[in-house]
């Protein structure tokens, strides 16, 4: 009897024991939630720093997200597909985590398998066959020229560069995986994870953390664990793990699109003009094809995203619609399903929500926060219940993030080999028995390989190297012996930041970064880089001053605002809207152009609108309204009325 009642109360305790351990694994969640939402709303999603090498008498002499280069972007153009990039550390969507040293390959997701993280390599731009067809070196070196020109002044007007110089996306994807052992998520010619698991990996991250040292190779990466639920006291994990990826754009980007971002501090440490910046390595850009500062919402950088396929790969087909809530394609018009396969930010729903809005973002206030959907079973699973009544539906979604790194530009300097060398499969074979790639029949190198990628003929490019970095390679050229153990002199033919000097060309960028900055989605930093523009442009915006610092104010270019006329629709009441665009846009719409706005909300809603301007008339039109045509839900009359100031 004492026996079964010694049972009972070891059963009791076993029960409350496991009770407690599951409350305190909720705790855990709950914490790791608290921890994520801190950071998000530090902050949008983005780079936050990068590691030190430099200091000074004043804070401005420090790295943060520029080093010697934008984000520790380097060359290792003696490799054929080998992008330079150093470690960083980044946010996604709440999650802070710091990369090994990168040096990511030119590989895109597969076109042809579903396997999770599967890749395939993008194919180099063919030669233009008016260089190829020349006869003799000199005359192909020339035609080349002549190219490199006609990319660099975006003049396709004789020589169609677009087909040949093809702009491509690189992109940072994150995600929460169940990986149980060590994996590495994508190839690198030159870096990999330093460790045997998961577990020794953050070990080395704990140890290196503690006394502030540091891989000499760079191969350990902090990539957080999560407990995501605990079931019957049981906990359930989640790995973060990060990848590198590239897109090849379906269109072309023109460089006239990419503006530079005044990194100050850079600016100041280096005694930098402004007009300096764009042809230094250091420089950051930002896509705006509006060639004006102006509020957007779905825009080019968002058509190039939505092009690239989350963990399901190319072919992707993947519908959200959790608890009957189906969204649909923002850049469509009407109600198109939205492939959530791919990556988004901007999304519709055809019922206005609580604040009337129908097109919405992901994330509370994260406009860096790309998001698709997948199947991948190895992507952490998230469900819920939502009951109705006794009717309970369970929804599961699996997701991963993304946003972009830099715009890189792939040319037909890459493929083009007019001394026929042979290429290598091993990478070491063309440097066997001692070679050195001196321009000796004994020393050079026994034809290229993709580590000694070296097909370029050297009398294409003069002059110095623009720019430099500690963690450059194949900077100078070297011998390659050809067919006919001829020794040719050949320069680095694999991915640039920006060429050596070409006769009659200059220099001529090739990679242009385009990441996000963390703190400048913060309160401090959206302050900050108002306040720096109108430091930096003081004549411009003296009229927002309190005081006058340079005496009388210019004319302001103002922008120009519109009133959406009343509405008695009941619901929702009467009511009318407005919205404002600038100066140049007015300009643009007064000469024909139609412009897509989004007016202000009212009562619970707000309009997406298609504006037109009539020359017959001189008057202002809603062109389309919320979709196909001008007629709006609640009534309101197609003319717009101008606020006069």
């Amino acid at each position: 009897m004492a026996t079964a009642q010694l049972d009972k109360g070891t059963a009791a305790k076993l029960e409350n024991v496991q009770q407690t351990m599951e409350l305190l694994g909720r705790q855990m969640m709950q914490q790791q939630t608290f921890v994520e939402e801190r950071i998000r709303t530090e902050g949008m999603s983005g780079v936050k720093t990068l590691r030190q090498h430099r200091e000074g008498t004043r804070p401005y002499f420090s790295d943060h997200h520029i080093s010697g280069t934008a984000l520790a972007a380097h060359d290792h153009s003696n490799y054929d597909r080998t992008i330079g990039q150093g470690e960083f550390v980044a946010v996604m969507n709440g999650v802070d985590f710091r990369t090994r040293h990168n040096d990511f390959k030119f590989k895109m997701p597969s076109t042809t398998s579903k396997k999770f993280d599967s890749a395939e390599l993008i194919q180099f731009p063919e030669v233009p066959p008016e260089v190829t067809n020349k006869t003799t070196l000199d005359e192909q070196i020339d035609e080349m020229r002549l190219w490199f020109k006609a990319f660099k002044d975006q003049d396709h007007s004789v020589r169609d560069y677009r087909k040949y110089f093809k702009p491509n996306l690189c992109y940072l994807e994150g995600s929460w995986t169940l990986d149980k052992d060590l994996v590495e998520p994508f190839e690198s010619d030159r870096h990999q994870l330093d460790a045997s698991s998961w577990f020794d990996l953050q070990e080395k991250i704990r140890w290196t953390a503690y006394a502030g040292s540091k891989s000499n190779l760079e191969n350990f990466a902090f990539l957080p664990t999560m407990m995501y639920n605990i079931t019957d006291g049981i906990p359930q994990y989640a790995q973060w793990n990060y990848r590198i990826m590239c897109h090849p754009v379906s269109r072309d980007v023109p460089t006239s699109y990419f503006k530079v971002q005044d990194d100050f501090s850079t600016r100041m440490s280096r005694k930098f003009r402004w007009d300096q910046v764009e042809k230094d390595r250091a420089a950051r850009f930002k896509i705006n094809e509006f060639g004006t500062d102006r509020s957007t919402q779905y825009t080019f950088l968002d058509s190039i995203m939505a092009e690239i396929p989350g963990k399901d790969n190319y072919g992707a087909n993947i519908t959200d619609s959790a608890f009957g809530v189906n969204t649909y394609d923002i850049s469509e018009e009407g109600n198109v399903t939205l492939n959530a396969g791919y990556y988004h930010r901007w999304y519709k729903v055809a019922q206005p929500g609580v604040l009337g809005m129908q097109v919405n973002q992901r994330g509370f206030r994260d406009e860096n926060l790309w998001v698709a959907l997948t199947t991948q079973p190895n992507i952490m699973p998230l469900s819920i219940k939502k009951c109705e009544g006794d009717d309970c539906v369970w929804e599961t979604r699996r997701v991963t993030y993304a946003f972009p790194l830099e715009i890189v530009y792939s040319s037909p300097l890459q493929g083009w080999n007019p001394y026929d060398l042979v290429f290598h499969k091993n990478f070491g074979f063309p440097s066997r028995d001692g070679r050195n790639g001196q321009p000796t029949p004994e020393k050079a190198y026994n034809g290229t390989s993709g580590s000694r990628y070296f097909i370029t003929p050297s009398e294409f490019f003069t002059g110095k190297l623009q720019g430099k970095d500690s963690a450059d390679t194949g900077r100078k050229g070297a011998g390659v012996l050809d067919r006919n153990g001829t020794v040719r002199q050949c320069m680095a033919s694999g991915f640039r930041m920006l060429t050596p000097n070409i006769p009659g060309v200059g220099y001529v960028r090739l990679r242009y970064p385009i990441f996000p900055v963390h703190s400048e989605g913060s309160t401090v930093g959206i302050e900050i880089d108002a306040l720096k523009r109108a430091v930096m442009q003081m004549s411009t915006y003296s009229y927002l001053y309190e005081e006058i610092p340079l005496g009388e104010p210019l004319p302001v270019d103002e922008d120009v605002t519109f009133l959406v006329q009343d509405s008695a629709r009941n619901p929702p009441g009467l009511h009318g809207h407005s919205f404002t665009i600038t100066a140049d846009e007015f300009k643009a719409l007064k000469n024909g152009k139609k412009l897509d706005v989004t007016t202000s909300y009212n009562l619970n809603h707000n309009h997406q609108l298609t504006i037109m301007f009539r020359k017959q008339t001189k008057k202002f039109y809603i062109n389309k309204c919320d979709g196909p045509t001008a007629k709006c839900w609640d009534g309101h009359a197609p003319l717009l009325q101008r606020v006069r100031t």
